[in-house]
């Protein structure tokens, strides 16, 4: 049996971008066998030409402006990794109305454009997938799907930032100070140059407002969260949450209330026996809450090059094989 070829565009090659490439290489062959589907890098927005050469992409494939890859009837598939709000969420919407399915791991724009989103794609009966939005590696989304199939979800809790975690976790178990943590998470990569979208508490606001529309099937800005960051957690908040055998995390909230939702981003005392007090490191881990199956916890890497193209790579194969029909059902 001949193997459908699936031509991806991929806007921006940054570095998660240049992981997706590489990925749709390196795993081609296995998709092919257990799919039949031939993943093609179709087309790349960038305008690096080096980038495109460290890719080991061809010269051909570099389209320096969106309207190249809308007429393109060869691109089934559109990956979204430029990051930040615009013109992220402008591209995105013009993809879909084009008739292509989109696949993103871009938190700020789909927070902040959810609605909008998720209603062009259903008029444009396209698939629009994010796994890589909010848990990065963390098959978070499946899991979500399958639990609001025969469940309401009534409470969403967990540690959604690994870049907190692991400097609250430095703190806790060396005793380093605050800026000596954050330094080193951002010599390992963990945090940005600029680290204010985590350390304040954006980025968690920004996942909590997803997985919330999702959760009460309307969309819930990211300035409904009640945010608060951990730049004002001090050492010695740390060491006495040890001592008392507990931790302090950043937990991001959202819990039914009747027909409201208390909706939260703070640091947070965890006892011992709760299992979120132990993920440690850049380590997320997600509680969701079922009225049926009560409390699910799903763990694991929460961002970095590889488990996140590997949660696009997911995406796109879904989107391949079943389109919209793929898209997460919203909650009530």
């Amino acid at each position: 049996m001949n193997d459908r070829q699936v031509g991806v565009a991929i806007l921006g090659l940054g570095t998660i971008g240049s992981a997706v490439a590489r990925a749709i290489r390196e795993q081609g062959d296995l998709i092919a066998e257990r799919y039949g589907l031939r993943l093609v890098v179709q087309a790349v927005l960038e305008r690096s030409r080096d980038r495109a050469a460290r890719a080991d992409l061809p010269p051909e494939t570099i389209a320096t402006d969106l309207a190249t890859i809308l007429s393109d009837d060869g691109v089934d598939v559109v990956v979204e990794v430029l990051g930040g709000e615009q013109p992220a969420a402008d591209f995105m919407l013009r993809c879909l109305r084009a008739g292509k399915h989109v696949v993103t791991a871009n938190k700020e724009a789909l927070a902040k454009h959810f609605g909008e989103l998720t209603a062009a794609a259903q008029e444009a009966e396209r698939a629009l997938l994010f796994e890589a939005s909010v848990g990065g590696g963390i098959p978070l989304l499946v899991s979500y799907r399958q639990i609001l199939a025969a469940n309401r979800i009534t409470r969403v809790r967990g540690i959604v930032n690994g870049t907190t975690n692991f400097i609250l976790s430095q703190m806790a178990e060396q005793g380093t100070a605050y800026d000596t943590a954050l330094a080193e998470a951002q010599r390992l990569g963990y945090a940005e140059p600029d680290p204010t979208a985590d350390v304040e508490g954006y980025d968690a606001a920004y996942k909590l407002a997803i997985l919330a529309s999702l959760m009460l099937g309307r969309h819930v800005r990211p300035d409904e969260v009640d945010r608060t960051g951990i730049t004002g957690v001090t050492a010695e908040e740390v060491a006495a949450a040890r001592e008392r055998g507990g931790a302090i995390k950043l937990i991001a909230s959202a819990e039914r209330d009747g027909d409201a939702v208390r909706l939260q981003v703070a640091p947070t005392f965890v006892p011992g026996d709760n299992l979120l007090a132990h993920v440690s490191a850049n380590f997320n881990a997600i509680e969701l809450t079922g009225d049926r199956v009560g409390p699910v916890v799903l763990s694991g890497q929460g961002a970095g090059p590889l488990p996140t193209a590997s949660a696009i790579l997911s995406d796109v194969v879904e989107a391949a094989r079943v389109g919209a029909a793929a898209n997460v059902v919203l909650g009530a």
